[in-house]
């Protein structure tokens, strides 16, 4: 669906962005700085690239060997930024129709009722935007995209600033509304939470360079590149020393069992802190049924609402972070100094090599 391969060079800097999508709901994921909203600009036509080439669904916005260059109306795309892009001096009604008259496009009535009635605006559309609350705003310029039929939508951020629970209502309906319409879509966040719910598959960038891109599964759980898995959550990570058959061997002489020989390009341990798991006292620590079991001690607590959050001290200085569940933890009677012994799986242990290395 999404074929982007652009470059972009500025006095101090330059941006490659190279990947493709076979789905209608990626996402561009990234820390600030990192070029994710430039990317949007570029595929939108605001900004022209130095070279590559733009191709959505068989349509190429943009060649710089075939000398291409669509202007903005032509590409006929549906951008939603953070900040509310709605006329002050517009009703919602007036706001949202306003693309449809520009574009001369042919809009049913009970269609366009309907869709209000789903987005929760049928009794604002004689309002004014200074009348509604922030969410509302958002769902008025996401209706506004969501009646043109866009060839592409590209959402920056757009729900950043919202509340939790509104975020999360806005989020499902540009779901519903994307793939009920099959439209594609590059879905911007820094959020881990909201790339992992809204994204078929997603596009990491770092520096102006997609680092890694591919199933969403299959970058969260199995990322190929240490950068990805620190970005993603893998709060244990650590460099190989040595392989020996099934099993990888740490610089602190702590060894790891894996479920098969370590790939010659493999540089680092990742491991989950949901992946490590907390034994419960009747299980001895010679039970050789389990994988990777390690003794010592529960050095820290910290709770962050959803989850706690725990160091852990094992032999030969291991130091493990694992995130548990608050009944977990009360079930397990854990309290800091507690003793504990802790598995992990073989096949949740993921080895990366380094993206940018020499």
């Amino acid at each position: 669906m999404i074929q982007v391969h652009i470059e972009k060079h500025f006095k101090q800097s330059s941006l490659h962005f190279n990947f493709h999508s076979a789905t209608n709901r990626v996402v561009v994921f990234g820390p600030s700085g990192s070029g994710k909203s430039l990317l949007l600009k570029l595929i939108a036509g605001f900004f022209q690239p130095d070279k590559g080439e733009v191709n959505i669904n068989g349509r190429v916005f943009y060649s710089s060997r075939q000398q291409i260059n669509l202007p903005i109306y032509d590409r006929q795309i549906g951008y939603l930024p953070q900040e509310y892009t709605l006329f002050p001096n517009m009703t919602i009604k007036e706001n949202i129709l306003y693309a449809v008259k520009t574009r001369k496009l042919k809009t049913d009535t009970s269609e366009f009722l309907a869709l209000m009635e789903r987005f929760g605006l049928k009794s604002h559309l004689d309002d004014y935007p200074h009348n509604l609350s922030g969410g509302q705003k958002q769902r008025a310029a996401l209706a506004r995209l969501v009646l043109i039929q866009p060839r592409l939508m590209l959402l920056d951020e757009p729900f950043s600033a919202l509340d939790t629970p509104i975020r999360e209502s806005l989020r499902e309906l540009v779901m519903e509304e994307v793939d009920k319409n099959n439209i594609p879509s590059l879905f911007v966040t820094h959020d881990t939470e909201e790339a992992f719910v809204f994204g078929k598959e997603l596009v990491l960038v770092e520096k102006g360079n997609v680092i890694e891109s591919g199933y969403q599964n299959q970058i969260f759980n199995f990322p190929k590149h240490v950068e990805t898995a620190k970005r993603l959550g893998f709060s244990n990570v650590w460099p190989i020393k040595g392989k020996e058959g099934n099993s990888v061997v740490l610089e602190d002489s702590n060894r790891f069992l894996i479920d098969k020989p370590a790939p010659s390009q493999a540089e680092f341990v990742c491991i989950r802190p949901e992946n490590v798991m907390i034994l419960r006292n009747n299980i001895n620590k010679s039970t050789r049924d389990r994988d990777n079991v390690f003794q010592g001690t529960l050095s820290k607590i910290h709770n962050r609402g959803r989850y706690l959050r725990l160091e852990f001290v094992g032999e030969n200085s291991l130091k493990l972070n694992i995130h548990l569940p608050d009944y977990m933890f009360t079930r397990l009677e854990l309290f800091e100094g507690k003793p504990i012994l802790v598995s992990i799986r073989k096949d949740q242990i993921v080895l990366c090599d380094s993206k940018t290395r020499t």
